[in-house]
């Protein structure tokens, strides 16, 4: 259902996971966010199944941020960030704003099911 604004938010949030990274950890995490994701995208009929997607699809992408620190902290990557490392942080909001559309099209379902 591409007319949902949510729809087009998680669709824009798994463009924006598919930028690889060289680092193995944070392209399996950011990966695991996109394919997420996706599949968030067609539970449409599943309103609250795809709000509890859209969170996790959350949680992914700012623990791809914990998995960056770790490897700093490690020695396994560069102080030094590229400007793809916030394009995580633009999905995670963009999940964030699908759930909100989501969890509103359930109040608008479940207020016209009361006036029936």
């Amino acid at each position: 259902m591409i007319q949902r604004k949510q729809t087009v938010f998680l669709l824009v949030a798994v463009v924006l996971g598919m930028v690889h990274f060289l680092a193995w950890p944070l392209f399996i995490v950011q990966m695991l966010a996109s394919a997420l994701g996706l599949y968030t995208i067609f539970m449409f009929k599943n309103r609250k199944r795809q709000a509890a997607l859209c969170l996790v699809c959350v949680l992914l992408n700012l623990a791809w941020y914990i998995v960056l620190a770790v490897m700093i902290q490690q020695g396994k990557a560069s102080e030094q960030l590229p400007i793809v490392a916030c394009l995580p942080l633009i999905a995670a909001i963009l999940c964030f704003m699908a759930r909100r559309g989501v969890i509103a099209d359930e109040k608008l379902v479940r207020a016209a099911d009361r006036i029936r």
